[in-house]
């Protein structure tokens, strides 16, 4: 009812999309890492790319519970924007955040399709 709750389209797009965010994290810890003048320790690099990889195996839930929101505000409404550089902006950084804050909105995320799947 948690895990496997959500519409497989839906799940994989939003792994696609974490995985994404995980690969250019991954990358530019690398770069810095490469540039440094005194490397970090091993344990520091493995915290850091372990935060990704849990990040993007929990991105989709807390994807879910932003969506969940937005319906829960807009209801059946459906809007129309237009494609300019502010929406495409707010659809970016408000995945980014969502994709960041993953290990702390995914719990809720999870209890929210829960009760939806009951």
């Amino acid at each position: 009812m948690t895990f496997g709750g959500l519409r497989k389209d839906y799940y994989f797009r939003n792994l696609l999309i974490g995985l994404v965010f995980c690969v250019g994290m991954w990358l530019m810890i690398d770069m810095l890492e490469a540039k440094a003048s005194t490397p970090k320790l091993l344990h520091e690099l493995v915290i850091m790319k372990g935060f990704a990889v849990v990040s993007s195996l929990l991105y989709p839930y807390a994807k879910f519970l932003y969506d969940s929101f937005w319906e829960l505000l807009q209801g059946d409404r459906v809007y129309v924007y237009s494609i300019n550089i502010f929406t495409v902006w707010f659809i970016v950084v408000a995945r980014m955040m969502c994709w960041l804050f993953a290990w702390a909105l995914s719990p809720l995320g999870l209890i929210v399709l829960y009760f939806k799947n009951r």
